[in-house]
């Protein structure tokens, strides 16, 4: 079986754990890719739909033989468009997804606007598996509940219990309106709140963890801060009782199960939580897990197993044993694709093998000239047959995998392979000094020999480096872009150190993505590197915004990424007053962001407003295709398309 796998490997939560359970079982059978160097790159093609996001996926289809894609929804979901999925159809590749928010009901409606591009849905909730069914999908939708890592999540030995109640959570009150659309912010707001007042009563040790409880007006007494995985994990270890609620949203009754449900009891710790018949059926309840029906049975329940410690550990240990039985995300991987292999038998098993690749991690010109000089006397030895990665630089964090170079390894055995790397660049930049209209704008996708001169500060002296290559015909090599066959390492070595020769390196281009890597740039180099105002749509924006402003106009952002956030942060840098009424964005999951109201593109045409500036890159002109028929009422300003005839009827 052989698997590729997309995500948004950009969040943590995602790349940790569905994506780390994927390896740890399909090993190397499954291949990862992130979405966001695809996604950061495809501005480039912005007037192409499928863009390049899609091209590197169809490549990777057509040199690997791919059996299934698993291609994991959230964030991600609206950024493929249709003819991508029925390409990949086309190829006999069928295709799964993991829907981790199924609920609230706004949740369900917008997954469902995708379900035709998937063969196989998995569904966190049944209430969603369900309704699926119903509606014809039979066994081709599965109940696939949370579960949690067992690498990531774990009971630790000899931690003694510190403290009585702990709850883990943002704040989730919409500080717009004064109440929380799709989360359940105030129903829970109130329950702490009355938790924390028994709590001060009874001297217990309350803490609750999580963004925005620090400026809470009477429960930032309690907050703790933003703990990291590695604390989380110590501060379940060292909790008695964990309050652990979860309803889809407020004013009605429904629940979810989450992942915190299951990594609570994966650190050994109890949890109470609010009834949950989807969760009875995969913890004992009072044996395993306990429920609260209302306000007064949970302080009581509470205030019980304060004082019952032994029972209370009997139901933490049992919740620990179950959970490690049957419900990590390890599980929930062989289930999902046992499901596969029995609705789409695979006709013949492939046994794919990793690469050998070795690699030499050099952070320093000295150390690479240390390195160069054994190569060449034969002090240090590779076999001819053998591939050398030399990841050289001064990374805050670096992965690397070369599960997608298989197809060039064998095919060309003896060249030098030429591949990408995705740099998040962080510190004293305020902007992306390559490609500032990104879906990351601190990120960009760097080739093998760079044509751009803005990196050239990042390779300075012995004190300044942050990036080992060097400059020849206006074109910046860096090292860690370029995989070595043993027999030509000594070759390519000389090549680099040898600044006389203006020779083009022989290479072959692969196109593939190996190194994902975070620098931070020192402030004694940022201002080598140029800023966003020198970018035309900027130096539009500068101009318009502040007319807007002055004339009372209503805008509407048309997109968050890239163009978007930039947008945002000029308005707020320079005209703080100008009437943003709103933001269209598909990804967006709440009814407010950053503050403003969040539409739905159906609802433009009921919005007033004079305005609109859409953000969007490469989906910009299919949105535009979309809205345009209300140019008659409102000026749609495109920043994808500086060329449209509305820039100079604006005197641009």
């Amino acid at each position: 079986m052989r698997v590729l796998a997309i995500g948004a490997l950009w969040v943590p939560y995602i790349r940790e754990n569905w994506f780390d359970a994927l390896q740890a079982v399909l090993g190397e059978q499954v291949i990862c890719v992130n979405a966001a160097p695809l996604l950061v790159n495809k501005e480039r093609y912005s007037t192409q739909p499928e863009s390049f996001h899609c091209a590197y996926i169809y490549d990777l289809v057509r040199r690997e033989h791919i059996d299934y894609i698993f291609f994991y929804h959230d964030w991600i979901f609206a950024d493929y468009p249709d003819t991508f999925f029925e390409k990949i159809r086309s190829a006999g590749i069928k295709i799964v997804t993991f829907l981790p928010d199924d609920e609230p009901e706004v949740w369900y409606q917008r997954n469902t606007q995708f379900d035709h591009h998937y063969d196989v849905i998995a569904s966190h909730s049944s209430r969603g598996v369900e309704r699926r069914k119903q509606s014809g999908w039979a066994d081709r939708v599965i109940y696939l509940p949370w579960g949690y890592n067992q690498r990531q999540c774990y009971r630790l030995d000899d931690v003694p219990k510190s403290i009585d109640i702990v709850f883990f959570g943002k704040h989730k009150v919409n500080e717009l309106d004064d109440k929380s659309y799709l989360e359940d912010g105030q129903q829970r707001e109130k329950i702490l709140e009355e938790l924390a007042t028994l709590a001060k009563s009874r001297g217990w040790l309350f803490k609750i963890f999580g963004y925005g409880w620090d400026k809470h007006p009477t429960l930032s007494e309690y907050a703790g801060g933003v703990p990291s995985q590695v604390e989380m994990v110590k501060i379940l270890n060292s909790t008695k009782i964990v309050f652990n609620p979860a309803w889809s949203s407020d004013g009605t009754d429904a629940v979810q199960t989450k992942l915190r449900h299951f990594e609570v009891p994966g650190c050994g710790a109890f949890q109470i939580t609010n009834t949950n018949s989807e969760l009875a059926e995969l913890y004992e309840p009072d044996k395993e897990i306990v429920f609260y029906d209302n306000d007064e049975a949970l302080f009581s329940k509470v205030e019980y197993f304060l004082e019952n410690n032994n029972e209370r550990e009997q139901i933490a240990d049992a919740a620990y044993q179950r959970s490690l039985a049957e419900h990590t995300l390890d599980h929930r991987v062989g289930m999902l694709f046992d499901t596969m292999e029995k609705l789409y038998p695979l006709e013949k098993q492939t046994s794919p093998s990793l690469p050998d690749v070795e690699v030499i991690s050099i952070t320093s010109q000295q150390a690479l000239q240390t390195f160069h000089q054994q190569i060449k006397d034969k002090t240090v030895h590779f076999r001819d047959d053998q591939w050398i990665h030399i990841q050289a630089g001064r990374f805050d964090k670096l992965i690397v995998s070369y599960s997608t170079l298989s197809p060039f390894l064998k095919r060309f055995p003896d060249q030098i392979l030429e591949v990408s790397s995705y740099i998040d660049f962080e510190g004293n930049l305020t902007y992306n000094p390559l490609q500032p209209k990104l879906v990351e704008k601190h990120s960009t996708l760097l080739d093998g020999a760079v044509d751009d001169e803005i990196l050239f500060p990042l390779l300075g002296d012995e004190k300044t480096t942050i990036l080992l290559g060097i400059k020849k015909n206006a074109k910046i090599h860096l090292l860690i872009n370029y995989i070595v066959p043993g027999n030509k390492l000594a070759s390519f070595l000389d090549y680099f150190f040898d600044t006389s020769s203006q020779e083009e390196l022989a290479t072959i281009p692969t196109g593939r993505i190996v190194t994902e890597a975070v620098i931070s740039v020192p402030e004694y180099l940022s201002s080598a590197f140029p800023y966003i105002d020198n970018f035309e749509y900027v130096k539009r924006l500068r101009r318009l915004l502040p007319v807007f402003a002055e004339q009372k106009m209503r805008v509407v952002i048309y997109g968050i990424s890239g163009m978007g956030q930039t947008t945002l942060d000029l308005i707020s840098n320079i005209t703080p007053n100008l009437q943003i009424i709103g933001i269209v964005d598909r990804s967006l999951k709440s009814s407010e962001f950053m503050g403003l109201p969040v539409f739905a593109m159906t609802e433009l045409e009921q919005v007033e407003m004079d305005i609109l500036i859409l953000t969007a890159g490469a989906s910009g002109p299919s949105i535009y295709q979309d809205i345009n028929y209300l140019e008659g009422k409102v000026c749609i300003l495109p920043l994808y398309d500086l060329a449209h005839p509305v820039w100079s009827t604006m005197g641009l």
